[in-house]
């Protein structure tokens, strides 16, 4: 590494350097200048005090969220180190070590300097190192070998990147250290990634409401790594920033709190919402450059409720309406502890959806989805598909016999839809398979153990049905342990993120124009989702390649709908109309900008129904 050459300041001990600092990286150099101004000793020792159980515990602790959202990153990196005598650490602001995975080779001899969690990595107690002078520096570093200013830890081949949280303070070092001849760039890239996803994640979770816009000045970078992060309060004050959205902007984290939308791009908040859906617009810097937007509306009752299994995004169930969150989250948390799921809603709701997505996150999801549509089958055939027969049980049976749908189901789950037409002989041998979880195909008298998820829907009101004689009582209980409801989509609180959602799944480049749009969201969709998603189909086939779906595109039952059959279907839809926007003020606490985001209208179309 050089020659001892070198004083720093009178009486104090001499730092090394390289000959002429030729090569030398500035922030290597700065290190060592206050190594040596802190009286360390190159050939000694650090402290190898190592915090112990109850104090790094208690570290982990007061830092939850960072090892929550970082241990992901840091089982990705170790997958990408296996066997490189490497290893990936996470320390909190301190420098002190919270996790670390990697090769346990290499952590053997780590631990002979101490690299290992509960010991802390800061530079006044080590030295240059990638951990320590990260912090001082708050850069991204790598330091190798050598180049370290204690000699003991010349072994070493580190590099490491600050995680700063919402409001720009550094609260943690992601790192990557390893015994290697070479200096490892990557890790260095590997690092820095990591930590960006890390930070935006922190971001994006951190403040129960917010407008969040992603930006950047090409459009096909947003969505990823590069794309700038700012969250705004409903005044539009900012809130947070993302790193590369501080360097898009020329901004420092400072300025949180002190400014707002309007003097970071010369208009108002409002602004934004003149695009429908998530898609944002153009807007440009005070220094001129120009940028490509999308949003997100976080709400405080579109938060996900922690559960046993987190669901994931649930896609074509939900873009944002509570009730249906709240439906789904509940319904699985229920599922999960073997409690039967009962769905309540119009046709065309999206319950079978919404069963769907609760097998394919649930206890049973390696198991079979079985799906029985209880009104479709013919009552004379409805007992042989349920439960099956045995060879020769009926005129026209099959000679191997038959497996009936329960036994299929053994293993999965059960979907019994429109379960209030099921027939009631058939609804007591129903109940007996699902109190006894065994069952005895028809002509037979074998019974074979089932096991499975259940979860049933219907269209109709069973209470009032039970109350009629028409569905047993004892049934009706055994298969509601949980009622859920899909609304219908003229009550959907998310109508225009769903059409933008269904829109983009048909054909990923598609626009639709303000006036199509409002008129979708003025509809009553006595058909629901369903009737949406063939709309919307049709439109895109009468229209031309790459031009906007506009009303002429939308087909004629479409329009009837809307432009009253009759004078009485005309005031109900008025009517239906200023009661959905009525609700989704009440539900935002009289503000009316926030009800006309959940919208997805403008706020002027608000106030004149109101006014009406």
């Amino acid at each position: 590494m050089g020659t001892l050459n070198g004083t720093y300041g009178s009486g104090r001990k001499p730092f090394r350097k390289r000959d002429e600092t030729a090569g030398l990286e500035p922030v290597i150099e700065r290190s060592w200048r206050r190594c040596a101004a802190d009286g360390l000793d190159m050939a000694g020792r650090a402290d190898d005090a190592v915090y112990g159980g109850t104090e790094l515990k208690q570290r982990r602790e007061r830092q939850e969220h960072l090892v929550a959202y970082a241990l992901p990153e840091l089982e990705n990196i170790r997958q990408q180190i296996a066997h490189t005598n490497s290893t990936v650490i996470l320390t909190d602001a301190e420098g002190v070590l919270l996790q670390r995975l990697g090769d346990a080779e290499f952590h053997r001899r780590a631990e002979t300097v101490a690299l290992q969690p509960g010991a802390c990595w800061n530079e006044s107690a080590r030295g240059t190192n990638a951990i320590g002078t990260a912090i001082t520096e708050r850069l991204p570093v790598n330091v190798h070998r050598g180049e370290h200013y204690l000699e003991c830890n010349a072994f070493l081949t580190c590099a490491a990147s600050p995680i700063l949280d919402p409001a720009g303070s550094l609260i943690g070092i992601l790192d990557i250290s390893g015994d290697q001849d070479a200096r490892q760039m990557h890790s260095l890239g590997l690092v820095q990634m990591s930590t960006t996803m890390i930070e935006n994640r922190l971001l994006e979770e951190h403040f129960d409401e917010a407008l969040y816009l992603y930006f950047h000045p090409r459009p096909e970078f947003l969505g990823t790594l590069g794309q700038g992060i700012a969250a705004f309060a409903g005044d539009g004050r900012l809130l947070a920033t993302n790193t590369c959205a501080r360097r898009l902007l020329d901004l420092t984290s400072t300025i949180h709190g002190c400014t707002g939308f309007e003097d970071l791009f010369g208009v108002p908040l409002e602004w934004i919402f003149r695009c429908p859906g998530e898609t944002g617009p153009n807007l440009e810097t005070p220094s001129g450059i120009r940028l490509h937007t999308r949003t997100r509306l976080r709400q405080p009752h579109a938060r996900p409720t922690p559960i046993p299994s987190p669901l994931p995004t649930t896609g074509r169930i939900e873009h944002g309406d509570p009730t249906v969150a709240t439906a789904a989250e509940r319904a699985h948390r229920v599922l999960t502890r073997d409690i039967p799921v009962l769905i309540e809603g119009e046709t065309g709701t999206g319950k079978e959806h919404l069963a769907r997505m609760l097998h394919d996150y649930g206890p049973r999801a390696d198991g079979a989805f079985v799906a029985i549509n209880c009104a479709a089958l013919p009552e004379s055939l409805i007992e042989s598909e349920l439960f099956g027969y045995v060879p020769g049980a009926f005129t026209g049976a099959k000679r191997e016999g038959q497996t009936g749908k329960l036994v299929e189901a053994d293993g999965g789950t059960l979907f019994l839809d429109e379960i209030g037409d099921m027939p009631l002989p058939l609804q007591s041998r129903l109940l007996r398979v699902l109190q006894d979880k065994q069952v005895v195909p028809v002509g037979g008298n074998q019974p074979r153990p089932v096991s499975f998820s259940l979860v049933s829907a219907t269209h109709r009101d069973l209470r009032a049905l039970v109350a009629a004689g028409e569905f047993r009582s004892d049934l009706y209980y055994r298969l509601n342990g949980l009622q859920v409801e899909m609304p219908p989509l003229r009550r959907r609180r998310d109508l225009s993120r769903l059409i933008h959602a269904l829109l983009a799944e048909e054909d990923p480049e598609a626009r639709i124009c303000p006036e199509a749009l409002e008129l979708m969201l003025g509809h009553p969709w006595p058909g629901n989702c369903r009737q949406l998603s063939f709309v919307l189909r049709t439109a895109l086939a009468l229209r031309d390649d790459a031009e906007p779906l506009e009303p002429r595109h939308l087909p004629g039952d479409f329009h009837k709908d809307l432009t009253g059959r009759d004078e009485e279907c005309g005031s109900s839809l008025q009517a239906v109309t200023d009661q959905v926007i009525r609700e989704a003020v009440e539900a935002n606490g009289g503000n009316v900008s926030a009800a006309a985001r959940a919208l997805g209208i403008n706020r002027s179309t608000i106030y004149r129904r109101l006014q009406r």
